[in-house]
């Protein structure tokens, strides 16, 4: 993730480092994405997120990872879409992609610019895990 508005938490940097160093076996996948409305700040620009969160600034919802790909050999893309009769007119300004573990760990979060999710219409979001 290469922005001032994206972030791998510290989470997902601690794990990675143990399953890489042989001091885990595994780590769990990720499977989800949550979506929050308190990316922004007062006039509408994005706050850039903290590598030590271990939750949005106001998550509204949760759903699991439609699909992933590779567009390059060292970035994972995962798709998740938010069903047309969800969230009508959330203001949605964060996203974090979590673990599907127990603990739902965030492992990178990204603030933007608000989307308003439309009554009736689905939301497709694409989040890139870059390594």
């Amino acid at each position: 993730m290469a922005s001032e508005n994206s972030v791998t938490t510290v989470y997902r940097r601690i794990n990675l480092a143990n399953i890489t160093s042989g001091a885990s076996s595994s780590i769990d996948p990720i499977g989800w994405v949550a979506f929050g409305d308190g990316g922004v700040d007062s006039i509408g620009n994005p706050i850039p997120p903290d590598t030590e969160s271990t939750s949005l600034n106001n998550e509204i919802a949760r759903y699991p990872i439609d699909s992933v790909s590779y567009p390059t050999p060292t970035t994972a893309q995962y798709t998740c879409t938010i069903p047309a009769p969800d969230l009508p007119g959330a203001q949605i300004s964060e996203a974090a992609i979590t673990d599907s573990g127990t603990s739902g760990g965030l492992c990178a979060i990204i603030t933007f610019f608000v989307k308003q999710k439309d009554p009736g219409a689905s939301f497709t979001f694409t989040f890139n895990d870059e390594f």
